[in-house]
């Protein structure tokens, strides 16, 4: 499998299968993506898989590279239905990590485990295994049709030796982020000042 970078017409049909596989609140409008596309560090990528004699779209992450602090957010990343259980989430994240080797790793924003969606636990557990942590903050991700929701932050190194991040690190990641990459969203800003660490750690 492999990376190509998708281009406008490339992203219609990854925006029309984001509205059959993601919850429509979390979906910001398709300008949104193209105006971040042009103007910041926001990669749109397919992930491509030879089959037979063909070249097949198996896949797609969206992703924002805040180069200022060298780490990178994952907004989204889908299998296509028709390639469902076959192990290719695992295979796109090493992808990832290949392809910004020079970062610390990505920040994910899942959403809370709950006993009545089973979805979000088997989510947390797949990003767990493959070596992503929680970090210890009161993290609100704004959403486009609502001012925020409460989610987790997890974060999944790009190199060997990151067991955690220090408090410091990651509100500065989360304040580039609002500016940047949630700048537009209802009250961003004024959710902005309710993130915080929820325990008191040392900074290593």
């Amino acid at each position: 499998m492999y990376l190509s970078k998708a281009n406008q017409a490339n992203f219609c049909a990854v925006y029309e299968d984001m509205q059959k596989q993601f919850p429509y609140m979390e979906i910001k409008a398709k300008e949104t993506f193209l105006t971040l596309r042009r103007q910041t560090q926001y990669h749109i990528w397919l992930v491509k898989k030879h089959t037979a004699n063909t070249i097949c779209t198996v896949g797609y992450m969206l992703v924002w590279l805040d180069t200022q602090n060298r780490v990178a957010w994952l907004e989204y990343i889908a299998v296509l239905r028709p390639y469902h259980n076959r192990g290719l989430g695992g295979q796109m994240l090493r992808l990832l990590k290949e392809k910004y080797p020079g970062f610390k790793g990505c920040f994910l924003e899942l959403e809370k485990p709950s006993k009545k969606d089973q979805n979000s636990q088997r989510r947390i557990a797949f990003y767990t295994r493959k070596g992503a942590f929680a970090l210890n903050v009161l993290y609100f991700c704004p959403q486009p049709t609502k001012p925020s929701v409460e989610m987790d932050l997890y974060f999944l190194p790009f190199k060997t030796g990151i067991h955690q991040l220090p408090d410091h690190a990651v509100l500065g990641a989360i304040r580039q982020a609002y500016r940047t990459l949630h700048t537009g969203m209802p009250q961003a800003q004024r959710m902005l000042r309710y993130i915080k660490p929820l325990l008191k750690r040392e900074a290593f």
